[in-house]
């Protein structure tokens, strides 16, 4: 019977710490979330998809997107970085490209810099 309170105790350590670790799927995408973008991408019917990075990156936000950016199907002005979070969102029109060969275009193009990507979400 004494374990049982101990149990619950460690249980609620656990998962105060884990509350705002800024690793979770909504803390990525919230970081790299852009309402308007999101907009834009509805109206054009297209897809908004939300990566979690891995791999230490050493380039600026700025420098991500810009090579995000050059991968062809990606909408240009949609790529949202965060160096902080680990987190990438991008639109694209699902007309012309899948999802699979953007991500794999997208992993190709960030691969020199020793960074891969992990699908989270996506908004059609």
């Amino acid at each position: 019977m004494k374990t049982v309170p101990l149990v619950v105790l460690a249980l609620l350590a656990f998962a105060s710490s884990a509350l705002a670790c800024g690793y979770c799927v909504e803390d990525k995408i919230a970081a790299v979330y852009d309402h308007a973008a999101v907009t834009q991408a509805k109206a054009r019917k297209h897809t908004v998809v939300y990566f979690a990075i891995d791999g230490v990156i050493r380039d600026s936000p700025a420098r991500l997107a810009k090579i995000v950016h050059s991968v062809p199907g990606v909408q240009k002005g949609s790529a949202r970085v965060s160096a902080e979070f680990s987190a990438l969102a991008v639109s694209f029109d699902p007309r012309a490209t899948t999802l699979p060969a953007l991500q794999s275009s997208l992993e190709k193009a960030l691969k020199p810099r020793g960074l891969e990507l992990l699908l989270l979400d996506t908004m059609r």
